[in-house]
């Protein structure tokens, strides 16, 4: 039987190369969450530009390493799959998310904007703020009927808003995201016959892909199953 071909003291580092940019990018939201590391250092320089450059190095790393193992395929293919599938995986990831903030869409919407409803607890950082209405974010919508405060406070909780202010017409909340707690606050305004919302990300800097209308709209749609 022919000996199998060692394998290459750079392949595993060839490999190695092709995890660096998913594991800087899991040390950023981490550092984050529970490192207190700034949001501009951990999600703009870190994540942005260092893990992005890593991306395409480890789609070459893993390309290298395809090479490699197309002379012993039994003996080094392990290593090309887990190479490429980790770069390919990175760098798709990478487009994809780039291609969603490359549109530009609202970060602060409301179902009412002849008339949105007001933050209260967090006035100070919405404040002259002018949101957009469903012309603009489709998605979100008022309820045609007079909630009660439970139930708009239901509703928040179950859109991921865990509410920090209720009152007998208005309940607000805060949501936070889950990688590196981008901020959205609602608020729930209940009146006779109508009850309408307002989302906004507190972070209006950087694009959110979309964000704040899938947060309205999941509020909107768990308003409407709490109404019945």
């Amino acid at each position: 039987m022919p000996s199998r071909k060692p394998v290459p003291a750079i392949l595993p580092w060839l490999v190695a190369l092709s995890a660096a940019a998913p594991v800087l990018i899991v040390a950023a939201i981490a550092a984050t969450r529970f490192g207190g590391v700034d949001i501009g250092l951990a999600y703009d320089l870190l994540t942005w530009t260092v893990a992005r450059i890593l991306a395409w190095l480890g789609l070459a790393a893993a390309l290298a390493a395809a090479v490699l193992a197309l002379r012993d395929l039994k003996g080094r293919g392990l290593y090309a799959v887990v190479a490429l599938g980790l770069a390919g995986a990175t760098v798709g990831g990478f487009q994809w998310q780039a291609a969603r903030l490359d549109v530009e869409t609202p970060r602060d919407v409301t179902s009412n904007p002849a008339e949105p409803p007001a933050f209260t607890r967090a006035a100070s950082i919405h404040r002259g703020a002018t949101p957009a209405g469903p012309d603009a974010c489709p998605a979100v919508r008022s309820v045609p009927t007079q909630v009660l405060a439970q139930q708009a406070a239901s509703a928040l909780v179950d859109a991921g808003f865990p509410v920090v202010r209720a009152a007998t017409f208005e309940v607000e909340g805060v949501h936070e995201g889950a990688w590196f707690g981008f901020a959205h606050d609602a608020v729930v305004r209940i009146r006779p016959g109508r009850t309408d919302i307002r989302v906004a990300a507190r972070d209006r800097t950087r694009p959110d892909g979309g964000a704040t209308c899938r947060l309205a709209d999941k509020l909107a749609t768990a308003l409407e199953a709490n109404a019945r």
